[in-house]
């Protein structure tokens, strides 16, 4: 907290000269809440342009969610927002195991791999999940997993997670309108099924070969299919980066998945408050060590209104006081409202 104790006094010393807003830098952070009541601070947020987005949990969903949605896009559309085009909309809707949402996909992307026509299969599966999607308003996925699979019963293959190769469902599922997200680059595949950076910090000592030579070898194909957003794990990779996990390592977001890569979409953070960044601050202040290193969307999943606005109030004292590039975050500003603006 010293750190950003430090930024919000720098910053209140420019008073009134203050360039960046909460609506400004709130456009790169998306919230979250908990169970099926909607908080009436969210509504009011979206009014006053304070919000980029919500991700959906298992727990917020009932029958009236759809229709919360709609309210909160009406009321960010009655606010005159700089950041035109629909708020995101988000949740995992992965497939087999993993779905938040009632519907497809019925297979789990372990299950697609093992078809004998990968490309029907991963294509059946992006309209299944875009059909399951647009049923409740959202307009964006955080799938397909892309980490390739490395041995019986690791991280991903005991929830059957991944396939590696998801292009047609990619192209599918953004077919329908609906933003396809690559993660968790550049790969968990070799985590163990102990290694789960949700719940602490996770180090895989791969070399830099193999990680461009077999993991991150989906995100060559997912960026050729055209893949609107890439979420970095938060993993510890030393091969690249012996200090930041890949989603706020600069090496690996601007370096490698920008530079390397080609990578010109949006980029999102897993779970800003998850275990694997303990060591790195607080949720704001691992929220400004991922934009300085190039990501462009926050995700504040902890299921409180309030950790999303803590996360803007720490972006917007680090911009104003000249801890983040306000020509880096205009950049990124752009890259969100370009995405926002094909929903």
């Amino acid at each position: 907290m010293a750190l950003l104790r430090l930024l919000i006094a720098t910053a209140s010393l420019c008073g009134s000269a203050l360039a960046i807003t909460a609506a400004d830098a709130a456009a790169h952070v998306i919230f979250s809440y908990a169970g099926t009541t909607h908080p009436a601070r969210l509504t009011t947020l979206a009014q006053q342009c304070q919000i980029g987005g919500v991700i959906i949990f298992g727990d917020n969903v009932d029958d009236n969610l759809p229709g919360y949605i709609s309210r909160l896009q009406s009321a960010y559309a009655s606010g005159g927002c700089a950041v035109t085009g629909p708020l995101l909309v988000l949740t995992d809707q992965e497939g087999g195991e993993v779905k938040r949402l009632p519907g497809g996909p019925t297979l789990s992307e372990k299950m697609i791999g093992q078809q004998s026509n990968l490309d029907a299969a991963g294509n059946s599966a992006g309209i299944q999940a875009a059909a399951a999607l647009k049923a409740y308003n959202h307009n964006g996925n955080l799938a397909p997993v892309l980490d390739v699979y490395h041995a019986a019963g690791d991280f991903e293959d005991q929830y059957e997670r991944s396939y590696s190769n998801d292009s047609a469902f990619i192209k599918a599922q953004q077919g329908q309108g609906v933003v396809a997200t690559a993660k968790h680059f550049p790969g968990l595949g070799a985590a163990t099924a102990n290694q789960n950076t949700d719940a602490g910090p996770v180090t895989i000592t791969r070399s830099l070969e193999d990680l461009r030579r077999i993991d991150e070898a989906p995100y060559t194909a997912a960026i050729e299919a055209g893949v609107k957003m890439i979420m970095p794990s938060w993993a510890l990779y030393p091969a690249l980066d012996d200090q930041y996990p890949s989603g706020i390592s600069s090496k690996w977001v601007q370096g490698e998945l920008r530079g390397r890569l080609g990578f010109e979409g949006v980029i999102i953070t897993d779970a800003i408050e998850a275990g694997g960044l303990s060591g790195f601050g607080t949720d704001p202040e691992r929220s400004v060590l991922a934009m300085a290193a190039g990501v462009d969307l926050i995700l504040a999943a902890a299921r409180n209104v309030t950790q999303g606005e803590d996360v803007v109030s720490g972006l917007m004292a680090a911009l104003n006081s000249g801890s983040l590039s306000a020509s880096a975050f205009s950049t990124s500003t752009s890259r969100i409202s370009s995405l926002r603006s094909t929903l």
